[in-house]
């Protein structure tokens, strides 16, 4: 017994890191964006394709991978996944130009797309309900922590001469051969206690719709660069992108009524408490790649910082991130959504402040001095954010529908980050090239109105997040009111007609 408990804890921490590496690669690109430029050239729409490729693949490959690990393939996608992950992040290590790093990322996203829904899975596996809890309190600390090294770890390597801008993706090397070792060691018994496997029912034509549906809404954000050469019809291409999506749709509910899985269930989008947790998921995730991509871009080309710096500066944010969710997790029975909303504002009021302490005539050294006493003030806002949101869009999901409604929240959230970034690098690359600039030769003044700008989508995205939490918070406060005797407002009794005067 006590081998099974320390396997058990071992196989929890494995989870918690892979699933940290793979939330990492969302982001930590930015960190080389000027080294990739300098060194490949590829433009605002290369750029663009090399962040947007893991997350568009991340999405589309997780609902069928989620479909067939738990049919009882769960270890195989696990290997899959792993091998799949170690030879794409050599890819991305060695490519030679800007189509092989495309490439290794939309395999890296296909490989994150498999392993997510199994780490998720396993672990849900081996805790039973009572423990499950605790049991991804630890997962969410090694995602966080996964997530904090990462940027300055990648940044210090971009730093190095020998490698450049190729650090970024060496990292994945390392890290690739160690889960690879890990899983080999820790899963087996995992892999026997699944039981007999059965055919997954999967909908590819309702999966073609929806990743067409998505590409299709991209594609004018990513082909929008500010030079004369874009085209103006690219905008056109939302209609089709809403044409699939109705479809998507329609499909999906179809393929339910007549009791098959479809990609999403509609029936539990008909929860108010799941779809508005749901649409703040939409808006939330959409936030934060677009401030990060930046905020590190930014310091790298205005202020001159080197990427280990700029990755350095973000690390307080993931130690107060932590201390966000316990207490998001500690006090949301007690609080709800205002957790939710005071941590927003707290996020907004440190991207705020970030922006105006790059606008002042600081030096680079304050300016690096300060910003982590902000990102202390935004970690936490997130870690508020994120852990009750997550309680209260379950809490009125059948038992029975878990899975499918976990599926839905995690399509959402990579359909918002691969939103978030493609907006943000819009409006950030637009404005530099639109001004017939590069990244790398653009003046500091012309990358501060382009900080302005993507800061300014991220936080629209953030004030809509808002907005839903205000709206649910009212949905909330009338049904209390409606089914609480003690809280609603008395309903006077009627005045007798022949009331003696």
């Amino acid at each position: 017994m006590p081998t099974t408990v320390v396997n058990r804890r071992a196989v929890l921490l494995l989870c918690g890191t892979t699933a940290g590496f793979l939330l990492l690669d969302i982001h930590k690109v930015s960190i080389a964006v000027p080294a990739i430029e300098r060194a490949l050239r590829p433009g605002p729409v290369g750029i663009q394709l090399i962040q947007a490729a893991y997350v568009v693949c991340f999405a589309i490959t997780l609902v069928p991978a989620g479909r067939v690990g738990d049919a009882g393939r769960r270890l195989a996608l696990t290997y899959a996944g792993t091998y799949l992950y170690l030879a794409a992040g050599v890819l991305c290590a060695v490519a030679p130009d800007t189509g092989f790093v495309i490439t290794g990322r939309a395999l890296l996203g296909v490989a994150a797309g498999l392993l997510m829904p199994q780490v998720m899975g396993i672990v849900q596996q081996l805790f039973p309900a009572a423990e499950r809890g605790k049991a991804f309190g630890v997962y969410g600390m090694c995602v966080s922590l996964a997530t904090a090294l990462g940027p300055s770890l990648g940044g210090l390597l971009v730093t190095t001469p020998l490698l450049g801008w190729r650090g970024v993706f060496v990292m994945n090397v390392p890290v690739g051969i160690a889960l690879l070792v890990a899983v080999h060691v820790l899963l087996p018994a995992v892999g026997r206690d699944q039981g007999a496997r059965r055919r997954p029912d999967i909908d590819v034509i309702g999966l073609a719709l929806g990743s067409l549906a998505l590409v299709a809404l991209l594609t004018p954000f990513l082909f929008t660069t500010g030079l004369p050469t874009d085209v103006g019809a690219r905008w056109l291409a939302l209609v089709p992108a809403g044409v699939l999506a109705v479809l998507f749709v329609t499909r999906s509910r179809q393929r339910v009524a007549t009791g098959r899985s479809g990609v999403i269930d509609p029936a539990l989008l008909r929860i108010p408490s799941f779809r508005n947790g749901v649409l703040v998921s939409l808006t939330w995730f959409a936030a934060g790649p677009g401030v990060a991509l930046a905020l590190t871009v930014h310091l790298q080309e205005a202020r001159g910082a080197t990427p280990f710096l700029a990755g350095l500066v973000v690390l307080p944010s993931s130690a107060t991130s932590v201390l966000g969710a316990w207490l998001g997790g500690r006090y949301v029975a007690r609080f709800g959504r205002v957790l939710t909303g005071a941590g927003m504002l707290l996020v907004l009021s440190s991207t705020l402040g970030t922006v105006a302490l790059l606008h002042s005539d600081l030096t680079t050294a304050s300016v690096l001095a300060v910003i982590p006493l902000l990102q202390l003030v935004q970690g936490l806002g997130g870690g508020l954010v994120v852990s009750p949101n997550h309680a209260m869009t379950l809490v009125d999901v059948p038992s029975a529908q878990g899975s499918a409604a976990g599926a839905i929240g995690q399509l959402g959230q990579r359909i918002s980050n691969s939103i978030g970034v493609a907006a943000a690098s819009m409006a950030y690359y637009s404005t530099i090239y639109g001004a017939g600039s590069t990244l790398t030769d653009a003046p500091a003044v012309l990358h501060r109105d382009a900080l302005d700008r993507a800061t300014a989508v991220a936080c629209l995205f953030l004030c809509a997040a808002i907005v839903v939490v205000v709206v649910d918070l009212r949905r909330r406060h009338r049904a209390r009111h409606a089914c609480d005797p003690e809280v609603a407002e008395p309903v006077p009794e009627p005045v007798p007609r022949n009331r003696p005067r």
